[in-house]
């Protein structure tokens, strides 16, 4: 529990982390929307620049700046009139004067609207041209073929002009033209014939200029467009990597696929990069692609949204959003242009309503506080910004520009760093986890039973080791631990490990689990470690602990606690045991068993540290240490018997050798007890206890040569009954 706490608050500590970046680009957002807003709203609302009256557009006083050629060109429906045409006294009337750019559809004429599908012919006087000045011309699209003459030398040409579908060919391709003006006053004349598209027409403003600033623009603008494609394909070969590498994590998948179809359609649209890169794909073929990314695009982003917040999601609705969005595709790929490009409309309600009902799942997910709703909220506003500017100029209100992929590019790249804030949030509390996790599982228990990583650990990863086992435990714990409250005990316990602990990672050693009050900790036999060695130091060591510790609690008037430790060296295996959902590390063997027996022995012969007589005899051991037998005892269920020592101290240190001085007849009350001369053997131990009053071990051995003597008692090996 207490491991689970620490966990617990080092994910808060990261969550806190993540709330405060959400802020920061939340600024970012806000300042994106405000780009965005600059950039629908530019400078050519505010700015004054001439526009066409009549048919006549002025170009006094503009000196070298762009002009768009905006505002009421002469139109002639149903009319493909070449200049020589239009010019002279007889030339014809306009049928009437239409906004370029726009559209023809339901323009009224002689009191009849005009069908979409048709042909007509745009005229415009330009006056004051400088005719030193060398012009450019950027075309982008009509719809969708159109011949351009400037008075009567045809400068630019796109798919092919026809009175009836089946002469007519669409096209687009934007494109650059250069002229220079014979006289001040020129005509510009453009026959447009529309039969494939829902929306006939100038669409698209034509903007005049010197060539060096129209280039630039259409280079800036080529340049743009190709860095929000190199972007957004990045960034869906990114989260499909993503995908491939965590399987379970499906947004990053739609994510990422949502990146790759807005790069792809961004090659369709605007300066059309799709004719440079594939110039046989064809008109029909690019709008049929065009329109069915546009239209998966909503049920993908549907989904990605969904799997980030599943609980926020309606089911019914969600199946509306995806079931209709891919029906439009559908119809897309059944019908010809002229009948799904209409579908325009229907997906521009469609994307709107979409567009709010995400808003409002990322609204509750907010709300909710959930991670990354702040900002996926922010961006489906700036999502529906451009929503709205690229609607109101498909219905001709304004006339601003499209800026639906750069939106997309803002919401794409802030949704992106939120994932991957989502994703390294998650792997910094992987982190903690992990790290968290090695205070539960010891890195030398790791090493051997995750050699490929935390991942690796299953049930029955185990390996064989020799080294020695420590067990530890309070004496008469319960009857401690009844007297204080729930808060209290742990509170004991965990001040109590704090002092005894760490000699056993001081001296090589691990704790391999707590058990209540006890302690079972491995220290292993390595190149460059005895691991009996290392056991004692630890072991003396925690006794020395325990007395610092105790001075605190006699401080604070409470009672000491005693503590019993076992040691003893062999074989063993370390390893997992448990379930798939619930496993825990262990080392099992009979040198785990006996070393438990071996602790619990301490309190029959009422001496802190008993080892056994494996751990003893190491050469290493007794160079440095001093110790006692004490008694040759076969375990509970064991027919082997073990020897087992006190272990006195260091050799070199004095108090130790003056206790060893006072066991001396203890000794020589050994050899008579083996050669079962019982009365000598106890006048031994009695002279032990007087030197040394209360040991434990002496008056034991009294009762036992007082049975024999009376002739109870039972000459061999101790045989324990009790574990």
């Amino acid at each position: 529990m207490h491991g689970q706490m620490v966990i617990f608050h080092a994910a808060m500590d990261t969550e806190k982390h993540f709330a405060r970046t959400q802020r920061y680009f939340l600024l970012f957002i806000s300042g994106a929307v405000l780009l965005i807003a600059l950039l629908i709203y530019n400078s050519r609302i505010f700015s004054v620049t001439p526009k066409a009256k009549g048919g006549v557009l002025d170009l006094a006083g503009t000196g070298t700046a762009t002009v768009p050629l905006n505002g009421t060109w002469n139109f002639y429906w149903n009319k493909l009139l070449n200049p020589a045409t239009l010019s002279g006294s007889g030339s014809p009337a306009p049928d009437t004067y239409l906004a370029v750019p726009g559209i023809w559809n339901n323009t009224e004429i002689n009191g009849k609207k005009i069908p979409v599908a048709g042909f007509a012919t745009y005229s415009l006087i330009v006056k004051n041209a400088d005719t030193a000045q060398l012009y450019a011309l950027n075309l982008r699209t009509m719809s969708n073929a159109y011949r351009l003459w400037i008075d009567n030398n045809m400068l630019a040409e796109n798919g092919k002009v026809g009175e009836i579908k089946s002469e007519s060919q669409p096209d687009y391709k934007p494109q650059v033209v250069f002229f220079r003006p014979a006289q001040s006053t020129f005509r510009m004349v453009v026959q447009v014939s529309n039969f494939h598209h829902c929306k006939g027409g100038f669409w698209l403003a034509a903007d005049l200029g010197t060539p060096a600033k129209i280039m630039h623009e259409r280079e800036m603008r080529t340049l743009l467009e190709m860095f929000l494609f190199g972007s957004l394909f990045i960034m869906a070969l990114y989260h499909f990597s993503l995908y491939f590498l965590r399987r379970n994590d499906t947004a990053v998948l739609f994510f990422g696929l949502m990146c790759l179809i807005i790069c792809i359609r961004s090659l369709f649209t605007g300066e059309i990069l799709i004719a440079g890169i594939v110039p046989d794909l064809g008109w029909f073929a690019s709008r049929r692609i065009e329109y069915i990314l546009t239209f998966v695009s909503a049920p993908v982003y549907a989904a990605f949204s969904r799997k980030l917040y599943p609980d926020e999601w309606n089911t019914v609705a969600f199946r509306v959003v995806t079931g209709f969005g891919l029906l439009l595709a559908v119809v897309v790929l059944l019908t010809p242009s002229e009948l799904f490009t209409n579908l325009s409309y229907v997906f521009t309600v469609y994307a709107w309503l979409t567009s709010m009902y995400t808003i409002w799942i990322f609204s509750r997910a907010a709300f909710r506080k959930k991670e990354g709703a702040g900002i996926f909220l922010a961006t489906s506003l700036v999502f529906l910004l451009t929503i709205v500017n690229d609607t109101l100029n498909q219905l001709e209100i304004i006339h601003t520009g499209l800026y639906l992929s750069l939106g997309l590019f803002v919401v794409t790249f802030a949704q992106s760093f939120s994932l991957s804030s989502r994703f390294a949030n998650a792997f910094r509390t992987t982190e903690i986890y992990a790290s968290t996790f090695r205070k539960f599982v010891p890195a030398q228990f790791l090493d051997k039973i995750a050699k490929d990583g935390i991942s690796s650990i299953k049930p029955g990863n185990a390996e064989h080791i020799s080294g020695t086992v420590l067990f530890s435990d309070i004496r008469s714990f319960t009857s401690i631990s009844e007297k204080l409250k729930p808060g209290e005990v742990f509170s004991m316990l965990n001040n109590y490990l704090a002092y005894v602990e760490p000699p056993i990672r001081r001296h090589h050693g691990y704790v391999d689990k707590y058990m209540g009050d006890g302690i079972m900790a491995l220290f292993e036999n390595t190149g460059e470690h005895v691991a009996a060695v290392n056991a004692i130091h630890a072991a003396l060591e925690m006794q020395q602990q325990l007395n610092a510790f105790n001075k605190t609690r006699t401080a604070a008037q409470e009672s000491e606690l005693q503590m019993g430790i076992g040691l003893h060296s062999g074989p063993m295996i370390i390893g997992t045991v448990g379930g798939t959902e619930r496993m825990d590390s262990t080392a099992i063997g009979d040198a785990v068993n006996l070393t438990s027996r071996i602790e619990g022995m301490t309190k029959m012969y009422g001496v802190p540290l008993l080892a056994s007589g494996e751990t003893v005899a190491q050469e290493a051991v007794q160079e440095l240490f001093l110790f006692r037998f004490i008694d040759l005892v076969a375990a509970k269920g064991k027919d082997e018997p073990v020897a087992i020592w006190e272990i006195i101290g260091y050799k070199n240190d004095p108090a130790a050798q003056a206790r060893v001085q006072q066991l001396q007849p203890f000794q020589l009350g050994l050899d008579a007890f083996r050669a079962q001369r019982f009365a000598e053997a106890k006048t031994h131990f009695e002279q032990t206890l007087a030197a040394v009053p209360g040991d434990a071990v002496s008056q034991l051995y009294i009762s036992r040569c007082a049975a024999f003597l009376a002739g109870t008692g039972t000459p061999g090996v101790h045989r324990l009954e009790e574990k």
